[in-house]
């Protein structure tokens, strides 16, 4: 009898290993789906934060001016989408840069949607020059940053 409750308990205790081994990679199996599907579809938005008074020159060079907003930093190209607010009173520009931050081009004055298909080919980063079209004084100031930036929906790819 005691040899039929020792290969009994031997028994239960493989068997909860071998559940506790599967339980492992089935949790193991969703971590790493969920990390391929968040890489593979996850876009940024560029936000208010990311613009502050001022302009770019012809040469993609940052210059004072108070009459438009500028994001701080180049960001990717790769999944370039810009939606514009129905009721935006803007025009926007883009200036690409190379892999080594060197200029390449500029758009004119866009005031529709722009859905990334006329980059450059030897665009890698971008910066959103911002213009109110409408704005009374003809200055932007710190408190208007926010309402002109949040009339493009900036996208891209991780």
């Amino acid at each position: 009898m005691a040899n039929s409750l020792q290969r009994h308990k031997t028994a239960d205790a493989v068997k909860w290993f071998i559940v506790f081994v599967l339980l492992l990679g089935v949790i193991a199996s969703v971590v790493t789906l969920f990390i391929q599907v968040d890489r593979n579809t996850t876009v940024t938005q560029i936000g208010a934060e990311a613009y502050k008074i001022a302009a770019l020159d012809d040469s993609g060079e940052e210059t004072e001016s108070d009459k438009s907003i500028v994001t701080r930093d180049a960001f990717t190209t790769d999944g370039l989408k810009i939606e514009l607010a129905d009721d935006a009173a803007v025009s926007y520009e883009l200036y690409f840069y190379d892999a080594d931050g060197e200029f390449v081009s500029k758009t004119g004055a866009l005031t529709a949607d722009y859905d990334g298909s006329t980059v450059p080919e030897t665009a890698a980063t971008v910066k959103v020059v911002i213009t109110p079209t409408e704005d009374e004084d003809g200055k932007v100031t710190l408190t208007e940053v926010f309402g002109y930036a949040s009339a493009l929906t900036i996208t891209v790819n991780r």
